[in-house]
């Protein structure tokens, strides 16, 4: 088949936005790798996305082909993200102008907001509608590891219809294709999972001038990091080990845990904190409870609040930590914690979800149940107290990251709209 036009929807964030700002996480760093990787094998790909500022000019174009196309619905400033249902309807307008002169063979819509946006558009251009998740959300009075709480009315009755009425549901996960099915009484014929990808020459572990690789700050032995890996840092740690956590700063992320679970180790064995990603737009209380919390257990000195970063400087910050957290109470997949791998840093995650298959418990970090901070103290203490054992997670971590390649999420991915488009159900993973 020749190449496709492909038109991604990304209502309430852009791929142009710093994932860890704004609403800006995985989900930004998985569209935009899987569009850029189409876009680069020649194939016609824009993202569409909402205008939030009248700087942005109404399209850009990106070194891999890829066009960034603003649509003017609602205000053109940043809006929080409950507030975006109520501009769903204006966004479908502006799309389906957009594809009059912007034609596409699909639309591949990204959280439920662009799906409902998209999906009447979808109908009347007589063209397939493709839905991502990325997170599902759990009833109000459900716990946080049932998913994030609806941020406006529609959600719950919005994400139901999207996956009865779209042709097609991607999954990032297997855990996140349960949910889809289970949650959502979705048709398992019309759910199908495409893996995630990582960039493993950005991220990649730690290596001294003679290219010899460091497992970490606690595994150092006589090689140091290099001036440039070390570069940025707040202040100097010296032989203190480093655990690191990325992401935005809202309640899901668990972030509070985590400080919570450095609080609780011996003063001599507490390692620098390093805390990487901003909040959202309506989540000042949660950064502020934050730094309460570490002001409160006297680890001001030893904490780090460092905003979101380029991936770049995340990269550098991520390869040069000893461990990674993630106590997140729910993830489809978790995407930062493959990252870690690809970096040679042992992740200590929560045991839920699509953490499970981004990391292997024992193998390439460890899986913790439940909110105990001492439980996860435990954890986390089981490591740095012994460096021998953070050794071999590093060595085994980067090999089960280089099994996760964007190009090969892409040609998956392909293959499914392909699927789609000649009225042939793709093939199953495995």
């Amino acid at each position: 088949m020749s190449a496709l036009r492909i038109g991604f929807v990304m209502l309430h964030t852009s791929p142009l936005d710093v994932p860890g700002t704004k609403d800006a996480g995985g989900m930004n760093v998985v569209v935009r790798a899987q569009a850029d990787a189409l876009a680069s094998s020649g194939h016609e790909v824009t993202i569409f996305t909402r205008r939030s500022d009248p700087a942005t000019p109404p399209s850009t174009v990106l070194e891999s082909g890829l066009v960034v196309a603003q649509i003017d619905a609602g205000p053109a400033r940043l809006l929080a993200k409950g507030e975006h249902e109520a501009v769903m309807a204006q966004f479908g307008e502006g799309l389906h102008a957009a594809l009059q002169h912007t034609p596409v063979d699909l639309l591949h819509a990204e959280h439920w907001f662009s799906g409902i946006a998209a999906l009447p558009v979808a109908r009347r251009e007589g063209i397939p509608l493709v839905q991502s998740y990325h997170s599902i959300a759990a009833p109000p009075e459900s716990p946080l590891t049932d998913g994030e709480r609806p941020e406006s009315p529609g959600r719950l009755a919005g994400e139901r219809r999207l996956a009865h009425e779209a042709d097609l549901v991607i999954a990032v996960s297997e855990a996140e294709r349960r949910t889809v099915l289970d949650r959502l009484a979705g048709d398992p014929a019309r759910v199908l999972v495409v893996p995630l990808g990582v960039d493993t020459e950005l991220f990649h572990p730690c290596t001294d001038p003679h290219g010899v690789q460091n497992l970490g700050a606690a595994d150092r032995g006589d090689t140091e990091h290099s001036d440039m890996e070390r570069g940025a840092s707040a202040h100097g740690s010296g032989d203190r080990a480093e655990v690191i956590l990325v992401g935005r700063l809202h309640p899901l992320k668990g972030f509070d845990l985590a400080i919570d679970a450095v609080a609780a180790l011996p003063p001599e064995l507490r390692p620098t904190l390093r805390i990487v990603g901003a909040a959202p737009p309506d989540g000042d209380d949660y950064v502020r409870a934050l730094h309460e919390a570490v002001a409160k257990h006297g680890m001001s000195d030893t904490t780090v609040f460092e905003g979101a970063l380029p991936r770049e400087e995340l990269a550098k910050r991520v390869r040069c930590a000893t461990v990674m957290l993630v106590p997140s109470h729910s993830e489809t997949f978790g995407l930062v914690a493959l990252e870690a791998s690809a970096s040679g840093v042992p992740v200590i995650a929560r045991d839920t979800g699509g953490l499970r298959e981004a990391v292997v418990d024992g193998e390439t970090g460890l899986l913790v149940r439940g909110d105990d901070p001492r439980v996860w103290a435990a954890a986390l203490s089981s490591l740095l107290e012994d460096p021998q054992r953070i050794a071999p997670l590093a060595r085994r971590a980067r090999p089960h990251a280089l099994a996760h390649n964007w190009a090969a999420s892409a040609e998956r991915l392909l293959d499914v709209y392909r699927g789609l488009l000649t009225a042939e159900t793709p093939a199953p993973l495995g």
